[in-house]
């Protein structure tokens, strides 16, 4: 009993690290991990916009520009892990709140997208209200179509991948079209593409290859004739449309794959919250 309360096991007590090696170490080879692969998709971002010698012009060039999206991606992980790593190895609190805000930041981030998605596809009337989906900036990338090969190659692997047609949330977004200046009815367009839509607006059997003159004219009909003969060559529905379809199809994957994505999150804040805590009692028993 003499031996429990001596000053040497008191001591001993005292000396013993709050700071618990698992969480430390476990948040530093996560961000370590985050850092390598915010890194390499920066560099390979930027040597893509290098290489294409890209000039952003507004939103809807950065956007649906996949090159630019890699590099910010990889910058915003490549700053944040290098706080979460360097703030957990060396134990630095100013480092693991900076991480710890700004993943805390991103968390509710995502829910209020999430949230917004809702809005956008389960509640029409208060997103018209609150007018946060203006179509008509995805409108521009119509516009835009053949300005950027990037931005044609994403808008063709959407109408593609799910069937549609346009970028509008309706069931007419090929008449989205009408606003390219290659593929308009007007008298001034001398384009072979006039009054035409997309390649990737083509309905394909499976192993059938892309007819180029499948979505020829079909802008040129009226509305009640194109439903009569050749509105089952091509898609119609707009692509904003399909997205809706296609989470209402796929509710349960979604809402799997959401949770996926947003537990080993709230896990990892919570592992940088207790450290900073443990590494405050740390320096408090030092004083």
């Amino acid at each position: 009993m003499a031996q429990m309360n001596s000053p040497s096991r008191r001591l001993t007590r005292r000396e013993r690290s709050e700071v618990n090696i698992c969480i430390k170490y476990l948040l530093f080879f996560e961000n370590f991990i985050a850092w390598l692969v915010g890194l390499i998709c920066l560099a390979l971002g930027a040597y893509i916009l290098v290489l294409k010698k890209k000039v952003v012009r507004d939103a809807i060039d950065f956007i649906l520009d996949p090159a630019c999206v890699i590099t910010v991606a990889g910058a915003l992980m490549f700053l944040l892990a290098f706080f979460g790593c360097m703030g957990a190895l060396r134990e630095n609190t100013a480092f693991l709140k900076i991480f710890y805000y700004i993943t805390t930041l991103c968390l509710l981030g995502e829910v209020v997208l999430a949230i917004l998605a809702f809005i956008f596809y389960y509640a029409p009337n208060v997103r018209d209200q609150m007018n946060l989906f203006p179509e008509k900036t995805f409108q521009d990338a119509i516009v835009k179509y053949r300005d950027d090969p990037d931005m044609q190659n994403l808008i063709d692997s959407f109408q593609q991948s799910l069937g549609c047609c346009g970028l509008s949330n309706n069931d007419e977004g090929y008449k989205d079209w009408l606003t390219n200046l290659y593929f308009n009815c007007s008298s001034e367009n001398k384009s072979p593409e006039r009054c035409s839509v997309p390649p990737s607006c083509c309905r394909l059997e499976p192993g059938e290859k892309i007819n180029l003159l499948c979505g020829g004219n079909v802008l040129k009909l009226t509305d009640n004739k194109i439903q009569e003969n050749d509105i089952s060559n091509i898609y119609t529905k707009g692509c904003l449309k399909a997205v809706g379809d296609w989470i209402n199809t796929h509710s349960l994957v979604i809402g799997g794959a959401a949770l996926g994505v947003l537990l080993p999150q709230i896990f990892i804040i919570c592992m940088s919250r207790n450290l900073i805590d443990q590494v405050k009692a740390q320096k408090s028993k030092w004083r």
